[in-house]
């Protein structure tokens, strides 16, 4: 299976949320951050809420679409593994 590239943005999101072991944290994103965020700013966010190794699913939503991704579990990478019509 083929990762994203960890400086890859995540595209148009209005809230983030990372989840991994029993934790969710939730970012409301705004201004040029809705289009510039990226999948390694996603893994730091989640290793200074305490992330050290294990799987992480990230949900990248807007008010009309939404994606999931996931870290971790086929090796040290993301890769996408589905879509939602607004917010999950």
């Amino acid at each position: 299976m083929e990762g994203i590239n960890p400086y890859d943005r995540i595209g148009y999101a209005d809230i983030i949320e990372i989840v991994f072991e029993n934790k969710c944290v939730e970012i409301f994103l705004c201004d040029d951050s809705c289009l510039n965020y990226t999948f390694e700013e996603v893994l730091q966010e989640a290793k200074r809420n305490g992330y050290a190794e294990g799987r992480i699913i990230l949900i990248a939503e807007s008010p009309l679409s939404g994606k999931v991704y996931q870290y971790g579990n086929y090796g040290n990478y993301w890769v996408e593994h589905g879509t939602t019509r607004g917010y999950a």
